[in-house]
């Protein structure tokens, strides 16, 4: 079976509801099946008994989130990510693009993990009528968001339209401000969207076949691959999340695949609501709101609303950038203000 086949599988609604292999759709092993936040991570960063919020507001511990999965795909290209990746973070930095596709890879299992997870989870557990969390035909949304995960088993050729890769990706270096922790995750569901912050390095990826990064191909304020703090990293990833959230436009993709390689093309950008009033441009992200923003920047950053949204102005603060649009480079973000946008 090619690689194809095998995403088609494992995107099939049937797949999911009989909970098999969440990777290929085939047989899954009778253990514990995969576990969507590496153990040695939980090890690492202590987060066995830490949980992550789930969209009907519920929580789950991270060591309780593992999803089905078959041997040859938990041994096999799955464990090699984890091993690539593990070295990578050690690092603390990324330095080629073939450590920004890994990355890309091990966030794109995550995503779809949790996902899975969700479709596996009653809305409410006292109305079991209201079915899951995540209806399972929603993950064929995430096709492509396979197709990068599936990249580290065969290889995978993409020609793109708005940079090397079918997602965009942004990067930041993480001081320490004493206040954050050294662990993060923050993710944005609708927008398939996931942003980590491990240690020194904090990541954010967003399955939008690099429309971000045609828009800004160093995220907000350009200040991927800057130094920023842990807080001002929960900012970026609300921020990222919010925009990705907009997204009013997906591709049209060729594929093709041989027994020694896969290719993904993207062919043009396809909107959902056509032109822009000008009749020149198609319309990409539906028009940006600020009230709309400070929700999401309060519940990402822990602060209450009113700290972020001036009324009089109707525009939000940010800890990123002075008056001046410099960045804000201080590491103790409590002796930092939040400034007017």
């Amino acid at each position: 079976m090619g690689l194809l086949e095998l995403v088609d599988r494992a995107t099939n609604e049937s797949s999911i509801t009989e909970k098999r292999c969440f990777s290929c759709g085939g047989t899954p092993s009778t253990g514990r099946g995969e576990h969507v936040i590496p153990l040695w991570l939980q090890h690492d960063q202590s987060l066995a008994d830490k949980s992550l919020n789930l969209l009907n507001r519920t929580s789950i511990p991270y060591r309780k989130i593992t999803v089905p999965c078959c041997n040859v795909c938990n041994t096999g290209y799955l464990s090699q990510i984890e091993r690539s990746v593990r070295k990578v973070l050690q690092k603390g930095f990324l330095d080629t693009s073939e450590n920004l596709l890994l990355m890309a890879q091990w966030l794109s299992k995550i995503l779809i993990g949790i996902l899975i997870k969700e479709t596996g989870l009653l809305l409410d557990r006292s109305d079991p009528e209201k079915g899951p969390i995540v209806p399972p035909a929603y993950i064929e949304e995430l096709r492509h968001c396979h197709y990068v995960m599936q990249s580290a088993r065969k290889p995978m050729f993409f020609n793109c339209l708005h940079w090397d890769f079918p997602f965009s990706l942004f990067t930041y270096q993480i001081l320490d401000d004493g206040r954050s922790g050294s662990f993060d995750l923050m993710t944005n569901i609708p927008g398939q969207s996931i942003a980590m912050r491990i240690g020194q390095l904090g990541i954010v990826f967003v399955n939008d076949g690099g429309l971000q990064m045609e828009i800004g191909p160093r995220g907000p304020f350009s200040l991927s691959g800057t130094s920023i703090s842990g807080f001002q990293f929960s900012e970026i990833a609300a921020r990222v999340h919010y925009k990705a959230s907009l997204r009013d436009a997906t591709h049209i993709y060729l594929t093709g695949e041989n027994e020694q390689s896969v290719d993904i093309v993207q062919l043009q950008v396809s909107s959902y609501s056509g032109y822009l009033p000008d009749g020149q441009r198609l319309q990409i992200f539906r028009d940006w709101n600020e009230v709309e923003l400070s929700h999401m920047l309060s519940g990402y950053m822990h602060l209450d609303r009113s700290l972020i949204f001036d009324d009089e102005t109707g525009t939000c603060k940010t800890t990123l950038v002075d008056q001046n649009g410099r960045p804000l480079r201080d590491p103790n973000v409590s002796g930092s203000p939040i400034v007017e946008n």
